[in-house]
């Protein structure tokens, strides 16, 4: 049987894992990187293909036309829609 969480709550224990990390004294620099690594690697170890998606909607991103840089507000804004665009047709 393979388990597989929804993206609110893969993202809500990554959240909750990098919160802990900073409580115990681990400097995060960069926590929506931090969160978005946490995420893929739950989502992999529970037998999800996040790491290929994760990867297929960076390069969606990266192939626009203008450049949007990583860990702005329109990226986040984007890696969610082309995140969902992209789980629905899997």
């Amino acid at each position: 049987m393979s388990a597989r969480l929804r993206e609110e709550r893969v993202e809500a224990l990554s959240l909750a894992i990098v919160k802990a990390l900073a409580d115990a004294g681990l400097e995060i620099v960069d926590r929506g990187s931090a969160v978005r690594r946490v995420a893929a690697r739950i989502g992999a170890n529970l037998g999800g293909d996040s790491g290929a998606l994760d990867r297929a909607v960076r390069a969606r991103i990266a192939s626009l036309q203008r450049p949007v840089p990583e860990g702005g507000r329109e990226w986040e804004v984007l890696y969610r829609k082309y995140t969902e665009e992209l789980s629905r047709r899997r």
